[in-house]
């Protein structure tokens, strides 16, 4: 199975991710200036938005193909966020030591 078509998508609107998938599956925009990415709650919330959309392009195939793409869509939104952008969701990711 081709998981992706391409890896060049591009950040087409400011506030979201467009992820090109298999012609099949077409392209997924992701919002998240909304989200305070620095936070956990607004890291997990671009999480979920992350895996609803690998969900909608990964359909069909083998369970392994599917893991794969699901993994390869999360890569892609990740590294398609600005570089502060990405800088404040790793930090939101991590959580805090008391």
């Amino acid at each position: 199975m081709k998981i992706l078509a391409s890896l060049a998508a591009a950040l087409i609107v400011a506030p979201v991710l467009a992820i090109a998938g298999s012609a099949s599956a077409g392209e997924a925009r992701i919002a998240w200036r909304d989200l305070d990415l620095s936070s956990a709650a607004g890291a997990a919330a671009l999480d979920a938005r992350i895996d609803a959309a690998a969900r909608r392009m990964c359909r069909g195939g083998r369970i392994g193909d599917r893991a794969a793409c699901h993994a390869a869509i999360r890569d892609e939104a990740v590294s398609l966020l600005p570089g502060a952008a990405r800088v404040d969701y790793a930090r939101g990711r991590v959580p805090l030591a008391a």
